[in-house]
């Protein structure tokens, strides 16, 4: 949701520059995961089409009328309408329909460093295509299961993962009523240190406890960023968005004390 927020962003800026008065295109967020703790191998895509109004045309540029309530509540335009009754393939595998818009499949035959293929044919036979490699196994090393620290940053090392691009890592209390505000940023390298602000709640008070840690190794789209999306339009060929595969090693537990 985060990244189809960011796609209408960028079209809202690519339609002032256009000057047309509504501009619509079709956006895609999709992935497939291999997880080792559930182990759980699945694809899902978002699929929909963001249409946007120009809301710099010279008329709507004119003071509005402060009655007109429809102004206030939008002053951005914009909405995506999910695209229903797509076929979506991941290597010829059929990604089923769930909801409006929203395609998943569980339980793929997902193994390492195989390349994997999305093909999406739209109900009105636009094709959309991408593809990303599976990456390795791997694990985190530091901390260890069980592991204690005082009050401090936290070393984080783990091994190395062929075909990964980029490492997700995470951190964020065991139990989801925490009030830390936990952490998370993406790293090339295989170590990295988090930050003793992970372990703080908004105020700034140490919050002692146990704490989930997660390391995501990750080959295609994640790692765009919004500029990327506005220069190329991420990495599909017949939408905008972005396919990665990503690679999920066993999380681990460890204690702030």
């Amino acid at each position: 949701m985060k990244r189809f927020l960011v796609v209408i962003m960028v079209l809202v800026l690519g339609l002032i520059l256009s000057c047309d008065e509504e501009w619509s295109t079709i956006i895609v967020t999709a992935q497939v995961a291999k997880t080792l703790d559930p182990e759980s191998n699945t694809a899902s895509v978002l699929l929909g089409e963001a249409t946007i109004q120009n809301i710099f045309r010279e008329e709507w540029m004119e003071t509005p009328d402060p009655g007109d309530t429809s102004f206030w509540h939008n002053p951005f335009p914009a909405k995506v309408t999910p695209i229903e009754n797509a076929d979506v393939q991941v290597n010829s595998a059929t990604v089923g329909q769930k909801l409006p818009g929203v395609y998943f499949k569980a339980a793929m035959d997902l193994e390492y460093l195989v390349r994997y293929d999305l093909e999406i044919e739209t109900p009105e036979g636009k094709t959309i295509t991408a593809h990303g490699f599976l990456p390795d196994s791997f694990s985190i090393t530091s901390p260890q299961q069980g592991d204690s620290f005082g009050l401090g940053p936290v070393n984080v090392v783990w091994t190395g993962s062929d075909s990964s691009e980029t490492f997700l890592v995470g951190v964020s209390p065991s139990d989801s009523a925490g009030s830390a505000q936990g952490w998370a940023d993406s790293f090339k390298d295989t170590s990295c240190t988090v930050p003793l602000t992970a372990f703080q709640d908004t105020l700034g008070t140490f919050v002692p406890g146990e704490y989930l840690l997660t390391v995501t190794a990750v080959n295609g789209g994640w790692n765009k960023s919004g500029l990327d999306l506005f220069l190329s339009g991420g990495n599909l060929e017949g939408a905008v968005g972005t396919f990665g595969c990503a690679v999920l090693a066993k999380p681990v537990i460890f204690r702030v004390e």
